[in-house]
């Protein structure tokens, strides 16, 4: 009697057993990199630390041992680490190949095919391939009150142009550097057809958005226009609107996932999942993200892995 209650308690406990492994979660992905882990970095900003994440996670998913370098440093530190095979993959905009290599005219950049396909052709001889960037162009753009856009009928910078030229009251907070720029400033005003006097000008010796636009938001000084970045997290949360560009002066600046040649030939599933990985992201959705980590205190990483699951990356 006893061995028949043991058998059947046996039988019973093997199927409790079987019905919970069928009811489980997936089993993890076999590791595909054990003992070489896959270094990744990304700018240090907001949007730096999202793309960097996004990256991150979904190479997790695959079964690749990360090692997390995301929000590794300025632009400059980032593209040595690439160079120096410090970090194995990283994220970088397009418009920066302008800095990066010789001998391109400047009109390559102000366009989105050109401005990748010169970056990408030039950094195949350092070794550095560019993967399918986003269509998502964070450009130097100028910004104003959705108030300001709407009562003089400011919405590009044609019209900006004929509200200055009318006499039209402006003020307008920026980085030095923007203000000198051919690709820039100094661009936009012989484009369009207006001059900035220095009166009008609020100059800052760096490009923090953040503090340009909160003084645009405020209305600090007079201020009415301001330098944004066009993915911008607070832009929305502001009440602003940037300025449309029809001749896009400053140069296109479109984020793309770069792996190192020696990576991507080892782990080709590496380069494949990183050239589709971006499709989704545009303009608009990369505002809703950092503004969830800037205005919202959500963390780079979880705004990564919601955008990859609502993209249907990660289940």
């Amino acid at each position: 009697m006893r061995l028949k209650k043991l058998m059947i308690s046996g039988i019973a406990a093997a199927s409790i057993l079987t019905l919970s492994a069928c009811g489980s979660k997936s089993e993890e992905p076999a590791v595909k990199n054990q003992g070489d882990p896959i270094t990744v970095g990304s700018f240090v900003d907001t949007e730096g630390g999202i793309l960097g994440n996004i990256i991150l996670l979904a190479l997790e998913d695959k079964g690749y041992v990360i090692e997390d370098k995301v929000q590794f440093g300025t632009p400059d530190v980032h593209r040595n680490a690439l160079l120096q095979a410090e970090l194995d993959i990283g994220v970088d905009y397009t418009g920066n190949g302008q800095y990066y290599v010789e001998g391109y005219e400047e009109s390559v950049w102000v366009k989105a095919d050109s401005a990748y396909e010169s970056i990408r052709t030039a950094d195949e001889k350092n070794g550095l391939l560019w993967m399918t960037p986003a269509k998502a162009n964070n450009t130097e753009a100028i910004a104003v009150t959705k108030d300001f856009s709407e009562k003089n009928s400011v919405k590009s910078l044609a019209d900006l142009a004929a509200y200055i030229n009318k006499g039209g009251e402006i003020k307008f907070i920026t980085s030095q550097l923007f203000a000198e720029k051919e690709a820039g400033l100094l661009g936009i005003e012989k484009a369009y057809g207006f001059k900035f006097q220095p009166s009008q000008l609020v100059l800052l010796p760096h490009g923090n958005t953040a503090e340009t636009l909160k003084a645009l938001s405020e209305g600090r000084d007079g201020i009415n226009a301001a330098l944004a970045y066009a993915t911008d997290g607070s832009l929305v949360d502001l009440g602003l609107v940037v300025l449309e560009d029809p001749m896009s002066i400053p140069p296109v600046y479109e984020p793309a996932p770069i792996v190192r040649k020696e990576t991507a030939d080892k782990y080709p599933e590496v380069k494949e999942t990183l050239d589709t990985l971006f499709a989704g992201l545009s303009k608009e959705k990369l505002q809703e993200m950092n503004k969830k980590v800037i205005v919202d205190g959500a963390s780079p990483k979880d705004v990564a892995e919601a955008y990859l699951k609502e993209a249907g990356i990660l289940d």
